[in-house]
């Protein structure tokens, strides 16, 4: 019997931990994708059945809320669920656990992809049955506008460790890149509340991304990636952060 919501429970241990003995952002977000997928594939519209649609999932939007991080040593458990969407776009919504308290939340927006012309394809959802409206969480994922006042806060070379399966770089290696924008003691002195981001366009080994930052407004930042050699943005993202 297909499971409309999955639950799986995760332990934090070195691979996901970061400097301040916390489950990092960019750890956080691997569990999150990491159960995406399984879920995905149970109800069988994972990568695997894609492909032989000549179709693949790209995330598209993402929205993380957290009122607390868990620590090392925790369980995590996370649940995941579909909440339809419209056109090409699908949402999926997840609550995060330690025990029985709830730490965050996060909804996504995946986009669904032609495999070889990398398009937008319309999804589906006769046979992928996206739809469960009694679960729901109550933000989304908005649109993010691009700014022309921020600055250049670093550059990244894509390498072939940044892609994932699809083979461009992987949604985690952004939320990584951005955090590694903040020098050590700001990072040390803070504690990320809300990460959002929007995917443009893809990026793949050999680009030069060049990473802009605004000045805080509020305990919140928007950064924006583009290719060096390009005016428009590929990512949008803000970082909501306060002090710890």
């Amino acid at each position: 019997m297909k499971q409309s919501i999955w639950t799986k429970t995760y332990d934090v241990n070195t691979i996901v931990l970061d400097s301040s003995k916390r489950i990092g952002l960019w750890g956080m977000l691997n569990l999150l994708q990491d159960i995406a997928w399984l879920h995905a594939e149970h109800l069988g519209w994972g990568y695997e059945d894609l492909i032989k649609r000549n179709t693949i999932w790209v995330l598209a939007r993402q929205k993380l809320v957290m009122r607390d991080w868990p620590v090392w040593g925790d369980a995590v458990t996370i649940k995941t669920w579909p909440r339809g969407g419209a056109g090409a776009l699908a949402t999926r919504d997840f609550e995060i656990y330690v025990e029985e308290r709830k730490l965050g939340e996060c909804t996504t927006s995946w986009l669904t992809l032609n495999w070889t012309t990398r398009r937008p394809q319309k999804l589906d959802r006769d046979s992928f049955r996206l739809e469960n409206p009694a679960k729901a969480l109550g933000f989304d994922a908005q649109k993010i506008a691009a700014r022309s006042d921020l600055k250049p806060a670093t550059t990244f070379l894509v390498r072939n460790s940044d892609l994932d399966v699809n083979g461009h770089v992987n949604n985690t290696r952004y939320a990584q890149w951005i955090v590694d924008t903040m020098m050590g003691d700001e990072l040390a002195a803070s504690r990320i509340e809300e990460y959002e981001i929007n995917f443009l366009s893809e990026t793949g080994v050999g680009d030069c991304v060049v990473i802009e930052k605004s000045e805080p407004e509020g305990g919140c930042c928007q950064y924006q990636g583009r290719r060096q050699d390009e005016d428009k943005p590929a990512f949008v993202a803000r970082l909501t952060t306060r002090p710890r």
